[in-house]
């Protein structure tokens, strides 16, 4: 299990502010999480780290911002006695496992958990877009015709965060191409890092606790949500006066209850107005969408064709109904 190296000030602080807000002792914070009070003397006398999942929702309760805190892989325990044995006594650990090393380390290839940062929160937001993992793959899946341009760009993402190499299927019969990079290991960074395996719908997936402390992480991960789920499209409101007042939007769409939540409130906290009906998020209005384009942007190229595209015509203008043109696109 991937671990948060803190200094022990901030480790204690967490434990504590979560203990007073929640209003209960250090007993009833142990069953709050489920574990056993031994298990927690130990975080919170910094005898041990905090695991990723709990530090997230330590932060959560205690509304306490960690800015850019350390990863440790989920083998580094084993890595730490292997070291200790190797320096006590002159040889490697007698491997009693099969399937592990020599050094009883899994033979499994390992992955890096990059620390957080923008490039991260960027790569989650496409996973909680149009990603998926299996239990030892993950994917993204995205339109051949479309979001062909995207693909090296999610390509390179993944190689610099995960030093994981990937590869691309196009389907026969299907607009779809997909990408994949394969690792049981880097599965379980992933579910560290607050992505869901499975049917992310029945699961009800969220956005990570990690990413709203951060309005950095905030923009990086809209935009890879937007980049992936999102559209950039054109409005046209009639008026009773014979005029039509035509504009550009961006919508956002997902079936997670708990993610339009989330995406709602990153998008205010940013200073953002947004609009909600059904399953579908709206961001309107000239000075809301330039921000967006200033401020965010995009990844995806699409989306910034359709919007140059999109500009000449449905530029926020105001244009008599017998005047109208042909759509751009």
């Amino acid at each position: 299990m991937a671990r948060v190296l803190l200094s022990k000030e901030i480790q204690y602080q967490l434990c504590f502010t979560a203990r007073e807000k929640l209003g209960v002792n250090w007993a009833g914070l142990a069953r709050y999480f489920q574990i056993s009070p031994s298990t927690l003397a130990n975080w919170y006398k910094c005898e041990r780290l905090l695991p990723l999942e709990i530090f997230s929702n330590l932060v959560k309760i205690t509304n306490i911002s960690i800015s850019n805190p350390k990863l440790l892989n989920d083998n580094w325990g084993r890595v730490k006695g292997g070291k200790m044995v190797w320096s006590r006594y002159g040889r490697r650990p007698i491997n009693k496992n099969p399937g592990y090393g020599k050094d009883g380390i899994s033979l499994a290839k390992k992955f890096p958990i990059p620390s957080f940062s923008r490039d991260l929160a960027e790569f989650v937001g496409i996973m909680l877009g149009d990603g998926g993992m299996s239990q030892n793959q993950i994917s993204v899946t995205l339109g051949y015709t479309t979001d062909r341009k995207y693909v090296p760009y999610i390509r390179k993402l993944i190689g610099r965060l995960f030093q994981a190499k990937t590869s691309t299927y196009r389907a026969k019969r299907k607009d779809v191409i997909r990408i994949r990079a394969s690792g049981v290991n880097l599965v379980k960074n992933l579910l560290a890092l607050g992505l869901v395996q499975g049917n992310k719908i029945k699961q009800q997936f969220d956005i990570p606790v990690w990413i709203q402390q951060s309005d950095d992480y905030i923009r990086s991960c809209v935009r890879g949500l937007i980049d992936t789920d999102g559209c950039v499209h054109r409005k046209v409101r009639k008026e009773r006066n014979g005029f039509e007042y035509r504009s550009i939007g961006i919508t956002f769409c997902s079936a997670s209850k708990p993610l339009q939540k989330s995406f709602m409130q990153l998008l205010d906290k940013l200073g953002f107005k947004p609009a909600i009906s059904g399953r579908t998020i709206y961001l309107c209005g000239e000075k809301q969408i330039k921000r967006y384009i200033n401020e965010i942007g995009f990844s995806n190229s699409k989306h910034l064709f359709r919007y140059k595209a999109f500009l000449e015509v449905y530029g926020w203008k105001k244009v008599a109904s017998e005047k109208l043109y042909s759509s751009v696109i």
